[in-house]
């Protein structure tokens, strides 16, 4: 067990006088279930049988829904209102709700924590690593020392040393009382029956009229978005978080004789609500939100520091810096407008979740809590990925057509259910301050048990790359967008490996040169298999007399993606002249157009034979690096002083 039982201590904010009241536009009204309507079941029932329509149609009459028609009411609001000791004089207009529980004429939260109910897991928990100050100042290698012992649990939490204390920005008052961000509505009741959700939404968009959220519906999204909620600042949303969990966990309206709820409680709780919903419970989160308006949890150049900052500005573990760390593949990426580069922002409340899924591409994720309560993460290592999907297919039948929907933020699942299905899955903690580190393939989800503001960034190094060439054939099949060019990538951090080796700035007996290259290297192996599978694709798909050499300016601003099936065209593509500025990968050739087959051309941005050149000059050989250099002079046309 980890050595902090208890609730993680609130964040420290003296600086503030007695906040005001937050003003919501989300009930936190936690309804019993009906005597006559029957407790959720881990199983989802077939959709014919999923509920009762006239009961549901009867529980969303009486539901306190978002209202959206006073979302910009709430800036004012937030500023303007009451004290929470002065509510009564000062209640909110009509209509308008919040959690404060001092006063009648607001909403209250009416369901209660109910410990002799509790769900509790025995799960084993993931590696807890300490570096020492020494082995924290490369981040890129401590990764790598780790992973051998980690990557067998999918996840490992990382505690930073004692001395590494960063300063924070998002505590400065003019973020944390002035920073706006949306939130999104999660109802935790309904976590695990996403379709019953979508069923839901239907007949109440269908009650209220509401065509925005229908548009939403028929636009294919399946109806699994996140419900959009009001705006907030850190400081009211705090407020907020707080007002609810000192609400949630009394019974009979006095607090447990056992005081403030351990993490075990909390889990405990929140299972029950998951899998036995006995009440609707509705929270809100702060996800994905844009480091750069929210503020960072690190310090930033621009940000006026001491000079004993100056070492957590430039240091790998600033996850503003850490996508492109030195021996990243990220490193580099040239898509300015990439989210696979960017550093996100995540601000959660006690039992807001992050649901079961896998990271865009399979990328490693790095996360990082700046400030507030701890998390509570739960991973399957990856290499029971195909077992683990199979699982959730087989607990949600109604969803097996839409395949996309299992890499979306929607779906949770008790790792109870999933150990009965022979997978493993491991429980880690996040507090304050300390790091998470997900692997390649690794399914996460987790909660929050309070307040906090999370930041997360993703990364890649070499031992990434048999992941990235899996998702990019996996994405194509399922006909989804690709956040950043595996090909690219792969052929950029080959071609400037290659550089540096002929340069002398890669030296063929250092321990970064025998990662990457040789004819057993991360990058030797990942280039041969990619060329292998292009080279069979030109052989059976196309012909010599239509194919054509690419433009050097084709894809280089904007990623370039097949019109059926969004593959990255950055090795080939399919053109035809009736429409020069639509392609297909080689695959979808004859969905282009109509046009006859003799129209279309074959475009290659590196032949076959350059492609392999580069191989036999990743592996080493003299002569291939001798007619490499030769035939790619204007790469060094910056470094002519470093020959």
């Amino acid at each position: 067990m980890p050595s902090e039982n208890k609730r993680t201590k609130r964040i420290d904010t003296d600086e503030q006088s007695n906040p005001p009241a937050f003003v919501s536009l989300t009930s936190f009204l936690l309804k019993r279930v009906e005597g006559n309507e029957e407790r959720g079941s881990t199983q989802v029932k077939p959709s014919s049988q999923a509920f009762d329509i006239e009961k549901l149609q009867k529980s969303l009459k009486r539901r306190p829904w978002i209202l959206h028609d006073q979302i910009n009411r709430s800036e004012k609001l937030d500023r303007e209102h009451l004290d929470k000791n002065s509510c009564v004089e000062n209640s909110p207009p009509k209509g308008v709700i919040h959690g404060c529980s001092s006063c009648n004429d607001c909403q209250k939260v009416t369901a209660h924590w109910r410990p002799e109910e509790s769900n509790k897991l025995e799960l084993d928990c993931a590696p807890v690593f300490h570096p020492t100050e020494e082995e924290f100042e490369d981040t890129s290698k401590y990764i790598a020392k780790i992973r051998p012992e980690a990557e067998e649990y999918g996840i490992c939490s990382i505690v930073p040393p004692d001395s590494w204390q960063p300063y924070c920005p998002i505590k400065e008052n003019k973020i944390w009382e002035n920073s706006r961000f949306h939130t999104h509505v999660q109802r935790i009741d309904e976590l695990q029956n996403p379709y019953l959700k979508r069923e839901r939404r239907k007949i109440t968009e269908k009650m209220n009229g509401n065509r925005t959220s229908m548009v939403e519906l028929n636009n294919g999204s399946d109806g699994f978005q996140l419900e959009s909620g009001p705006d907030f600042t850190l400081q009211t949303f705090k407020t907020y978080a707080e007002d609810f969990e000192a609400c949630y966990f009394q019974k009979e309206g006095i607090l447990m004789d056992s005081g403030t709820p351990t993490w075990e409680d909390i889990e405990g709780e929140y299972w029950r609500i998951v899998q036995n919903p006995t009440e609707e419970i509705q929270v809100l989160c702060g996800h994905n939100l844009e480091a750069n308006v929210l503020g960072s949890g690190f310090p930033l150049p621009s940000d006026s520091l001491g000079e004993d900052q100056t070492k957590y500005i430039k240091s790998g573990w600033n996850l503003n810096n850490t996508a492109k760390l030195p021996g990243s593949l990220l490193a580099s990426e040239s898509y300015d407008g990439s989210a696979a580069l960017a550093p996100r922002m995540d601000v959660g409340m006690c039992f807001s979740s992050f649901c079961w899924k896998v990271e865009e591409h399979n990328l490693y994720s790095l996360s990082y809590l700046p400030l507030g309560a701890s998390r509570i993460w739960y991973a399957i290592p990856g290499r029971y990925y195909s077992k683990c999907e199979a699982a959730l297919k087989k607990t949600f039948p109604q969803l097996l057509g839409h395949p996309k929907l299992f890499h979306k933020l929607v779906t949770q699942l008790s790792p109870s259910i999933l150990n009965s299905e022979g997978i493993p899955v491991y429980r880690c903690f996040q507090y304050p301050h300390q790091f998470v580190l997900v692997f390649p393939g690794a399914y996460s989800s987790g909660f929050n048990i309070g307040f906090n503001v999370s930041m997360s960034v993703n990364l890649a190094p070499f031992d990434w790359l048999p992941y990235g060439e899996y998702s990019v054939e996996i994405y194509k099949d399922l006909h989804r967008k690709t956040s950043i060019s595996y090909d690219k990538l792969l052929i950029d951090i080959s071609r400037n490996t290659v550089k540096a080796s002929w340069l002398l700035k890669l030296r063929r007996d250092s321990e970064e040169w025998k990662t990457a290259c040789g004819t057993d290297g991360w990058l030797t192996r990942a280039l041969k298999s990619r060329v292998k599978r292009e080279s069979l694709r030109r052989e059976f798909l196309c012909t010599a007399s239509q194919s054509r050499m690419m433009e050097k300016e084709f894809g280089s601003t904007v990623k370039k993606e097949c019109i059926v099936c969004y593959y990255d065209l950055y090795l080939s593509a399919t053109a035809c002249l009736c429409s020069l500025d639509r392609y297909t990968c080689l695959e979808h050739s004859k969905q282009l157009c109509s046009c006859p087959w003799s129209s279309r051309m074959f475009l290659f941005r590196y032949n076959i034979d350059e492609l392999n050149l580069l191989i036999e000059a990743l592996e080493g050989k003299l002569n291939a690096l001798y007619r490499w250099a030769e035939e790619n002079r204007e790469i060094f046309s910056n470094d002519r002083d470093d020959k």
